[in-house]
């Protein structure tokens, strides 16, 4: 977008007397108090200098500060993706083993836990073992000897025992007293004719949910997975790896998305350190991953650069110093820094706002043979993707041709190729045929920039509307709603080249009220508007789709009749006009006769338009003359002019 500033020019100032002895004044002050002035105007500039030094290097700490979080979230967003799916997959293995299992045991083909082992069917990769009990929660087969014998007071046993639509259950981590170490029990429960037998159990080693995700991040990174009961299932933590705090599950996903909003971190649950994370629920399952980084660990970078723009921006704060001692001696220069220093505020603030235009950035798509014939869009703001109904971001590497097809139909992608190829900007106002902005007013500009061009859009339907409301009101009678003198006048000039051309009659009817001043003067004025209104809607129903009715003004009204038929037809469309505008019109309660005298004048080729008036007119006035209430049709010109 281009930007035009206007300059002021500076009055002329008129110096009264008093004022000019007040100059004369001045120039008799002391060196010293003349000192103090200019040194009190340079520590004011240098001030203000300083003030916006420490502006913009605070915007600057703020944007390298923003940059170096979002880095780090999007970090944490793929390293908690990958953390969810690893932990998904992991609990697929044991809920496709635990489901073998039980389809066998309901079914009637039990087969021994060593036997599906032995058979590949059962993998124990991430599993310390793998049992089955009975309905009494006593172990009837395991793959370690190293478990317990009997589970029935697990928590998790008992909502299987009451609960006969509970799928896989993932309990909490417990204590290995028999190894040493941790499990976390994964059970199913198994029925036999309908009824609770027993479950399968897989216990995990929940270290193996977070196994291998804390190589390579850097210190104080946590890889955690949370059950939605707020019990924590796997936490790992510079190496040393952790279990069963509390932590609340829907906090941490809340807190999640504030982080992402407010780009702040918050303070773990469980050890109290701020840090910045991410956290994503594991499909199928009720846990959440989560990775979290310290915000020390995600600063470390920013504390670097900001030491580098402080020690800049304290050199330049010296400079403005000296530069403040050095100008003292140089008003006129002073003042200039200082224009200069308006002018490149102003283009700041300018750069910084929005633009209420849809903006796409293009890069020209060339084949083989260098030929352009697409256009990839490398940018676009938010009101571009309002426009498509898409977010900006989801733009950004995609054809336009794939974003928009109808382009190639609609002539825009050869406005797009034509401004590239002659490097000349070009715009157009043309309705919308895709997108929600279908049917609508659109003006399309597109600038060339390098390797590229740039299509700016502007939204100008309520314009278009407007000038076509205007257009449609400059061309209609406001009291009858019918076309007026104006609208009558052009379209009489295209019925009359359309009627050159074909070859086909076109007639030309005037039409005047008689006694249409005596209803005006005995039932007052709104009744003759009432009479005009009923005239003009009979008048509109004798009358065709394709004939044109028109008000000229008054009580006079026109009808073109274009491709009238023959002299016959004619003659029956002007008597039915003759006759429905004869019937009474019921006005201020009484009927009332208003009937109309109709003249009409055959177009001949190459008449000009004001002869076919005159003879129509002409021929509606002998009605007149004739007793009114009747038709008269205008002898042919002697002469077309």
């Amino acid at each position: 977008m281009r930007y035009r500033n206007r300059r002021v020019a500076d009055r002329p100032q008129r110096m009264c007397p008093d004022a000019i002895s007040m100059t004369e004044n001045s120039s008799a002050r002391s060196p010293l108090t003349s000192s103090v002035t200019l040194h009190s105007a340079l520590l004011a500039a240098a001030v203000l200098l300083l003030a916006v030094l420490g502006v913009v290097t605070q915007l600057s700490l703020d944007t390298a500060r923003r940059n170096e979080v979002q880095r780090a979230l999007r970090d944490t967003e793929r390293n908690t993706q990958k953390l969810a799916v690893r932990v998904g997959e992991v609990l697929d293995r044991v809920d496709q083993t635990t489901l073998l299992v039980k389809s066998l045991h309901e079914t009637g083909n039990p087969t021994s836990l060593s036997g599906l082992r032995a058979a590949g069917l059962v993998t124990l990769d991430t599993t310390r073992a793998l049992l089955i009990t009975d309905r009494h929660g006593v172990v009837q087969e395991s793959t370690s000897p190293d478990v317990a014998l009997n589970v029935a007071d697990e928590d998790d046993f008992k909502r299987h025992l009451h609960d006969p639509v509970l799928g896989l259950s993932i309990g909490a981590p417990q204590p290995d007293h028999l190894n040493g170490g941790w499990m976390l029990p994964v059970m199913r429960r198994l029925t036999h004719d309908g009824q609770f037998d027993g479950v399968v159990v897989a216990m995990l080693d929940p270290g193996s949910l977070t196994k291998g995700f804390d190589h390579g991040e850097a210190p104080g990174t946590v890889i955690t997975v949370i059950g939605l009961d707020n019990i924590n299932r796997s936490r790992r933590l510079d190496g040393s790896i952790s279990f069963g705090e509390k932590v609340d599950a829907q906090k941490v996903l809340q807190r999640s998305r504030e982080i992402r909003e407010t780009l702040q971190p918050f303070y773990s649950q469980v050890d109290g350190t701020a840090r910045f994370f991410t956290a994503l629920p594991i499909d199928r399952y009720p846990m959440v991953a989560v990775v979290a980084v310290s915000a020390d660990a995600v600063t470390a970078g920013y504390q670097q650069t900001r030491l580098r723009l402080l020690g800049w921006s304290a050199a330049v704060a010296l400079l403005i110093v000296f530069g403040t001692l050095v100008l003292w001696r140089q008003a006129r220069g002073l003042d200039s820094s200082r224009r200069e220093a308006r002018r490149a505020k102003a283009l700041y603030v300018a750069t910084l706002d929005g633009s209420l235009d849809a903006l796409w950035l293009m890069r020209a798509e060339r084949d083989a043979s260098g030929q352009t014939h697409d256009f990839v869009i490398t940018d676009a703001n938010r009101r571009a993707g309002a426009m498509l109904g898409l977010d900006p971001a989801a733009m950004i590497g995609r054809r336009a041709t794939e974003l928009v097809p109808s382009i190639r139909e609609d002539g825009l992608l050869n406005l797009l190729l034509t401004v590239l190829q002659r490097q000349k900007p070009m715009d157009v106002e043309a309705q919308a045929v895709a997108t929600s902005m279908r049917g609508r007013w659109m003006h399309f500009q597109v600038v060339p920039v390098e390797e590229g061009v740039a299509l700016i859009t502007r939204d100008i339907d309520d314009r278009k509307r407007a000038e076509a409301q205007l257009a449609d009101i400059a061309r209609r009678d406001a009291l009858t709603q019918l076309p007026n003198r104006r609208h009558f006048e052009e379209q009489l000039e295209l019925a009359a080249a359309r009627a050159q051309r074909s070859g086909r009659p076109m007639a030309l009817v005037y039409l005047d009220l008689d006694g249409f001043k005596r209803v005006n003067d005995t039932l007052g004025h709104e009744a003759g508007d009432r009479l005009l209104i009923s005239v003009a809607l009979r008048l509109t129903a004798c009358v065709r789709v394709t004939d044109l009715v028109s008000r000229l003004g008054g009580d006079e009204f026109t009808v073109i009749l274009e491709e009238s038929g023959t002299a016959e037809d004619r003659l029956q469309l002007c008597e039915r006009i003759l006759a429905q505008l004869s019937e009474p019109h019921v006005l201020a309660g009484q009927a009332t006769v208003s009937t109309p005298s109709l003249g009409m004048a055959v177009y001949l080729p190459g008449e000009s338009l004001d002869s076919l008036r005159k003879r129509a007119d002409g021929a509606m006035y002998d009605a007149k003359r004739a007793g009114k209430a009747c038709l008269r049709i205008a002898a042919s010109a002697s002469t077309a002019s």
